[in-house]
């Protein structure tokens, strides 16, 4: 009998997006008791259904506090799966926690990840059947710099912005400095929450976020240019 191969699946769980090596969605999930009115991006499990993308996933140090980020894990492996062209497969995670989180949560995440052994679940009505048989958690960031770090020269720093923490990590010869890494809550909707603000006290009006990530990405957005102006110049700050 031909031994079945494992599907190793890496998985960023960023607090804007979570991502994988093919697929990027918004780190947004809202539940619904019955199947939602529109389709598009749903999570059938647990006889609940959840639309991913929608809303925005508040900052929280402990991502296994809530089932948040264990069911955006099933929608990326599904996408992932999907990709590949199946929908059965045992699984490997791959994912990371922040630097100076990744001693002491480590396992609890890894427990919270590898909950279920046999998962069954629907995505965008396609059902999907998971063995999870393994998952590495590693320091974020580093792993992307690991293959070729000896060729990283003198006193380096590599940075992982993202959206909720900013992670940092001083390296000397290639080799990662323990004793010099930080975790900030400092990620980019650290801007976006500014330019809000900024935004409602200078016209007393609210401003959608998709807007200002528009203009964050893009530099522009169909909106009126004093409003743009106030957006870019927070930004710029």
């Amino acid at each position: 009998m031909e031994e079945k191969k494992i599907a190793v699946i890496g998985v960023d769980h960023g607090y804007g997006n979570i991502k994988t090596a093919n697929t990027v969605m918004p780190t947004g999930i809202v539940k619904y008791d019955s199947e939602p009115a529109f389709s598009g991006n749903i999570l059938e499990y647990g006889e609940k259904y959840y639309r991913i993308g929608e809303g925005h996933k508040d900052f929280i140090p402990d991502k296994s506090t809530d089932d948040d980020f264990y069911l955006l894990t099933l929608m990326a492996v599904a996408r992932e799966l999907n990709i590949r062209g199946i929908s059965q497969a045992d699984v490997h995670l791959a994912v990371g926690l922040p630097l100076t989180w990744v001693r002491a949560q480590r396992q609890s995440f890894k427990a919270y990840l590898m909950r279920n052994e046999q998962v069954v679940f629907h995505y965008n009505k396609k059902k999907y059947e998971v063995r999870f048989v393994g998952c590495s958690v590693y320091p974020q960031g580093y792993p992307a710099i690991l293959n070729h770090a000896e060729s990283i020269k003198n006193v380096s720093l590599l940075a992982d912005i993202g959206n909720g923490t900013m992670n940092t990590l001083y390296m000397i010869n290639g080799k990662p400095q323990q004793g010099k890494m930080f975790t900030e809550k400092f990620g980019t909707y650290q801007c976006t929450l500014a330019v809000r603000e900024a935004f409602m006290q200078k016209t007393q009006r609210e401003i959608n976020d998709a807007i200002i990530d528009e203009v964050l990405i893009t530099g522009t957005a169909n909106i009126a240019p004093a409003d743009l102006k106030i957006i870019k110049i927070v930004a710029a700050e």
